[in-house]
Order: structure tokens, then C-alpha cells, then sequence
């Protein structure tokens, strides 16, 4: 019998340069004839001169983030703007007031700089993000895109102190990078929703809950109108996030509040849903919108952390891991041949020690907050010590290791490469844990 070659896998398509999108642009510009939804356009040839620039930066291997995206904005010049430019994005004008945000809807440019406060609106293929209140100099209140990436890495090359705006704010040392795997969420009682609303809410409420999300009925009335901060933020203290039906949502009370949000498209027009979330907790709010757009939240946005590589309790679902607190998954790892791990004696709960050896052990990447760095550490009991482990890749992290001496007695558990190897054989009928 004559077996094929197996098939050469797809080469992978590039993505549009600068200049071919600004090209696509100004073709969307003049198909879609809506001269009303502009204050004022740039000429074609101005803005390939700069997509130009943008791709030669990228040929000599500058990392732009933004590279190939067009934006444009509803005030002439934000200070913001410039770090959007630095970052890889050419700006094709200025827009109007446009509460639709019909310039990305009609797929004219990548993104869209709102800096006039307005309710909130979610149309068909438009998400927007409103940061917390400070984080961008100047004017910008949210940021419009067809992709939560694009809007969150747009956001990310805007934060931070400029020098002119002395009202910038830094992400605190405390912040939380994630919710875990069962974020408590906030909802309006059923009662309270127009039948429209609740259609469009209840399905967006359904995907997170299947997602292992916990919904909690609860008050919503301090998030609208004017807004009460001291009610809004002892609603927010007891969960990770609001979820919203978008209708009578307003910038202006969220800023007022000092909170966060995501607006999504919902699946019934023009209902959409608005994830919220307290200040400096944007990246929750990205990943609890990223399961109902069915996109990926990227990296999350660039503030201070710490990594760190455990192996046994501090797992993901095993007894300790809730001592990481608000840390980030950050993907599993294997160490380089050079460890072993040995089941301790006298340790509850039970534990492995990663000491030196000649081994490969596989484990998990967290990243940490300092502030929660900090307490991690200072709650570390012996015999567990931070240390820095070689992983495959040749990355150094710190991790959870054991003092050599605790480990002098205990059973190897190398054949099973993980902890959670060795528990499965547990499970299966093998020798029983200590205890």
C-alpha cells in the first residue's frame, strides 16, 4: 500500500502592513458615503507617509503592538494619541460625537479614542473599554474596537504618567491580575429588566455561569443615574465584578463611581452588556468579556508583577493555591533535567519537595502583585523556601522549592513527572497519601 506524505502544514498569512490598511481604509471611507460622522479626515497621502514609517520600523524588527491599525479620535490631538503612534497606529481623523461608534462599526478604522462622556452603547461588532478613571493622561474616557486585543493593547500603550498631566494615576501595588476560577458576579434582579433587556441578559449571564462564574442577585441602583459612591463600592467589595445590561449606563456615573468597565455586543440588538469592575481591576473585567465574545483576553495590562512556579499545594485547585491571591495563570512549565521531587513526611497538606536531582518536574506559572508577592512570601512555612528553578525553556523564575534536609527521607515520585501524576495514581487504588 502507498502511503501519502502527510500534508506540509499552512504557511501562515501575514498580517496587513500599515499601508495596506490605510489603503483599505480610505476604500471602506468611500464606500460607506457618511461624510456627517466626520470633523475632519486626513489626506491619503499623509497617512501612508506614516504607514510607511511604521512598516520599516517593523522590518527592522521594532515590536509595535499596534502595527497595522488604524484609529481615529473625537477631539483634535489627545495627548494619549501620541503613545497610540509611538506604538504602531497611523490616525486616518477626527470624528464627530458618535455614541455608535459607526466609524469601527463600518469597519472604517481598527479602533476608536471617545473622549466625550455619554451613555454607554453597544452596536453590532463594537466593544468598548473605559478604563479606570486617571489611567490615561488627558482627555480619553474609552476606547471603541472590533477586538477586545486590540482595544485592551491600545489601552495598555496609553497608561502611565507623561509628565504633563499631573493627575495621572499608577496602578497601586495590591492589584488583583485575575478572579479566579469562580468569580462572584453581581446582577440585576430579573424583575427590574425590560423583557427585551432580560432576553439579551440572561443569555450573556447563562455564558458565564457556565464558565464557572457564581451570579448574585443584587441591587444595582447605586451604579445608575448620579451614582452613590459609598453604596457602589460596598456593592463592589463583596464581588468580583457587575454585569449590566448596557441601557442607561453612563460614563460620566462610572467615572464618578472610580469604577471600571467592558461593554460587549449582545446577541439581540441594540442590548449589549457591561462587565464592571472596581478601579485598577480593568484586567477582570477584559477576562470575564473575553468568555462572552469567545476571543482570548491577551496579556494582561503592563503593571508591576512577579512570577512565580509551584509545584504541589499552591496548584491550581489543590488546598493552598487560594494563598496566591488575585495571581494570574501564566501557563504550565517543566523544569530542566536537574530536579527531583520527593513526597515529604509530616507535611499537611500533603506536599512535594522540588529539590536538586536529574529530573524533569512539571509545574505551574503564576504571576503575582508585589503587594501579593509579598504576603505569598512572608506566608511560606518551612520546609518550603523560594529559589530560582532553570526551567526547559532556559528561564530562571522563582519557585516553591523544599530545604534539602526536610527532603532526605522522603519517596521519590519522579516517575510521575507532576504532583498531579502522582495523585492520579493515588486515585487509582496506588499507595495512599501519608496521614
Amino acid at each position: 500500500m502507498t502511503t501519502l506524505p502527510p500534508e506540509p502544514d499552512p504557511v501562515p498569512v501575514p498580517p496587513p502592513s500599515s499601508s495596506e490598511r490605510v489603503r483599505t481604509a480610505f476604500e471602506r471611507l468611500a464606500k460607506a458615503d457618511r461624510p456627517g460622522l466626520w470633523a475632519s479626515v486626513r489626506t491619503m497621502e499623509e497617512v501612508l507617509v506614516e504607514a510607511k514609517t511604521v512598516d520599516e520600523r517593523v522590518h527592522a524588527g521594532e515590536d509595535l503592538p499596534l502595527a497595522g491599525t488604524v484609529c481615529a479620535a473625537d477631539a483634535d490631538g489627545p495627548p494619549a494619541i501620541a503613545r497610540l503612534t509611538d506604538a504602531g497606529a497611523v490616525v486616518l481623523g477626527t470624528t464627530v460625537a458618535d455614541p455608535e461608534n459607526a466609524v469601527v462599526g463600518l469597519e472604517i478604522v481598527d479602533l476608536a479614542l471617545n473622549s466625550s462622556v455619554r451613555e454607554i452603547a453597544a452596536p453590532p461588532g463594537v466593544l468598548t473599554l473605559k478604563p479606570t478613571p486617571g489611567l490615561i493622561s488627558g482627555t480619553i474616557v474609552s476606547v471603541s474596537a472590533h477586538r477586545l486585543a486590540t482595544a485592551q493593547r491600545a489601552v495598555a500603550a496609553m497608561l502611565g504618567p507623561d509628565g504633563l498631566d499631573p493627575a495621572v494615576r499608577e496602578w497601586p501595588a495590591d492589584v488583583r491580575l485575575a478572579a479566579g476560577q469562580h468569580p462572584r458576579l453581581g446582577i440585576p434582579a430579573e424583575a427590574s429588566l425590560p423583557l427585551p433587556v432580560r432576553r439579551a441578559f440572561e443569555v450573556a449571564a447563562a455564558s458565564l455561569e457556565a464558565s464557572g462564574a457564581v451570579l448574585v442577585p443584587v441591587d444595582v441602583s447605586a451604579l445608575y443615574g448620579a451614582g452613590n459612591v459609598p453604596a457602589a463600592h460596598s456593592l463592589l467589595a463583596a464581588l468580583d465584578a457587575v454585569l449590566l445590561p448596557t441601557v442607561g449606563v453612563l460614563d460620566a456615573t462610572l467615572n464618578a463611581l472610580d469604577l471600571a468597565a467592558v461593554t460587549v455586543p449582545g446577541d439581540r440588538r441594540p442590548y449589549g452588556i457591561t462587565v464592571v469592575t472596581r478601579a485598577f481591576e480593568d484586567q477582570i473585567g477584559a477576562d470575564l468579556a473575553s468568555v462572552l465574545t469567545g476571543e482570548q483576553s491577551p496579556d494582561p495590562y503592563p503593571c508591576e508583577s512577579v512570577d512565580v512556579v509551584v509545584f504541589g499545594a499552591h496548584l491550581c485547585g489543590q488546598p493552598l493555591h487560594g494563598e496566591l491571591r488575585g495571581a494570574r495563570f501564566g501557563g504550565l512549565v517543566r523544569t530542566a533535567e536537574r530536579y527531583r521531587m520527593v513526597l515529604l513526611d509530616g507535611v499537611t497538606p500533603p506536599q512535594p519537595g522540588v529539590i536538586s536531582g536529574s529530573a524533569g518536574v512539571d509545574g505551574e506559572r503564576w504571576r503575582l502583585s508585589p503587594a501579593a508577592f509579598g504576603r505569598f512570601a512572608t506566608g511560606l512555612a518551612a520546609p518550603f523556601v523560594l529559589g530560582r528553578v532553570e526551567l526547559e525553556d532556559g528561564s530562571s523564575p522563582l519557585a516553591v522549592l523544599c530545604e534539602p534536609a526536610a527532603a532526605a527521607s522522603g519517596e521519590g515520585l519522579d516517575r510521575y513527572a507532576s504532583w498531579r501524576g502522582y495523585l492520579r495514581f493515588v486515585s487509582t487504588g496506588g499507595r495512599r497519601l501519608p496521614g
